[in-house]
């Protein structure tokens, strides 16, 4: 679907020198990344395009926009390189010179948000055209299944929360938790299932009362979203461990955070797990039986073992009021 004309053309004199054989790999990368963002449907069918056919000729450009911006950047990193038997060796043709670090780190982050605007635009797209390939699909579903679906919606409902994909992607399930633990329990089940089963189906009829009860409830889920995931934006767990990221003067880097931010996050994630686990709990004791979940009821439910046990101050110096 992406070929390297296309690429040249989207992104003019920025990859005119770029060659065949340094981005055939970058290409295949970005063609796998938009199938999984769209689904295989949506892009098979954009694949079947040509480019004449009027209600479908903008959405392909922004389709070809988004691979070219996502294969750019995936290669950006690594065009300064060339690699041969002697080892790594860097490209510094005559009359030039290297540009500053914090140059090369405004010029990605730039290449990153043209991809977003990219993004944005296509999925605008979408929404106005309804492509049968895309409603129909399981990647619609997928798409829809939170009231919040994209990086510029979010941006829209909470102006400092920006437009950016990669941190929308990291609030997802933030985004899922709020809507199961908060506003499925403030609202009933059954208002909420009924409401986001009309929000999911792409034809649905809703009357003014839905559409400005959604409207409140997709404002609340883009702040509580960002309030869940708060206290994990300062930190990053690796392999190697926990560093914090800060930015100064147009760069990056990462420093071992102090203890106070570590020992927060440590009792934050023991206070969500225990959240988490407590949901699990709720549900099995809502929805066992001796039919479902039996050996849960058996131990639990229906005379066995329990989970509650009562204290026991036997021989304790302690006042019971």
């Amino acid at each position: 679907m992406l070929t390297l004309d296309i690429m040249k053309a989207q992104l003019g004199m920025i990859a005119a020198n770029m060659k065949a054989d340094i981005s055939a790999g970058f290409l295949g990368h970005a063609e796998r990344w938009f199938r999984d963002e769209v689904g295989t449907e949506m892009f098979a069918w954009l694949k079947t395009l040509n480019g004449t056919e009027a209600e479908s000729k903008e959405l392909l450009r922004l389709a070809h926009s988004c691979l070219a911006w996502y294969a750019y950047s995936l290669a950006f990193p690594h065009l300064k390189y060339k690699v041969t038997d002697l080892g790594i060796l860097k490209n510094n043709p005559e009359k030039s010179i290297a540009v500053t670090k914090w140059e090369y780190i405004d010029s990605r982050d730039a290449n990153l948000s043209m991809l977003d605007l990219s993004l944005e635009y296509f999925w605008k797209e979408v929404e106005l055209v309804k492509p049968a390939a895309f409603t129909g699909s399981s990647a619609y579903a997928k798409r829809n299944r939170c009231f919040v679906r994209s990086a510029a919606e979010l941006g829209d409902l909470l102006p400092i929360a920006g437009r950016n994909y990669r941190f929308f992607q990291k609030l997802i399930p933030h985004i899922e938790y709020v809507e199961d633990e908060h506003l499925r329990k403030a609202m009933t089940a059954g208002v909420f299932d009924e409401l986001k089963q009309k929000w999911q189906q792409p034809n649905a009829s809703l009357s003014y009362q839905e559409e400005r009860l959604i409207s409140l409830v997709r404002r609340a889920v883009a702040y509580f979203s960002v309030l869940e995931a708060w206290s994990y934006l300062p930190l990053t767990i690796h392999e190697t461990g926990i560093s914090e990221t800060r930015s100064k003067d147009g760069t990056m880097e990462e420093v071992a955070p102090d203890s106070n931010l570590r020992g927060a996050l440590k009792q934050q994630l023991y206070t969500d797990a225990q959240k988490r686990l407590s949901g699990v709990i709720e549900f099995l004791d809502e929805n066992a039986s001796s039919s479902l979940f039996s050996s849960y009821y058996l131990k639990y439910l229906a005379g066995g073992d329990s989970r509650y046990e009562a204290d026991d101050f036997t021989d304790k110096p302690h006042v019971i009021l």
